[in-house]
């Protein structure tokens, strides 16, 4: 009998919004919202805030990635 691989299915949830102008000097309260997944399960999301030019978003949001995939666990990504 022939063994049959089955990679797991994952869903990523995120979310994008950009303002125009600079938060002031207390910056912007990071909330947090509640998500249903697929298998109807909640989480609990903290929002966070960034802010620089177009160009410096970009860096630190693609930065803000790599970091997120290099914490999760391998089996969770496999």
């Amino acid at each position: 009998m022939a063994l049959k691989l089955v990679r797991e299915e994952l869903t990523l949830v995120y979310g994008l919004q950009l303002f125009r102008g600079a938060p002031d000097a207390q910056g912007l309260p990071h909330t947090h919202v509640t998500v249903q997944g697929p298998g109807g399960q909640q989480a609990t999301l903290a929002l966070h805030t960034l802010h620089g030019s177009r160009e410096e978003l970009k860096r630190q949001l693609l930065e803000s990635l790599d970091a997120f995939f290099e914490l999760v666990e391998p089996a969770e990504t496999e």
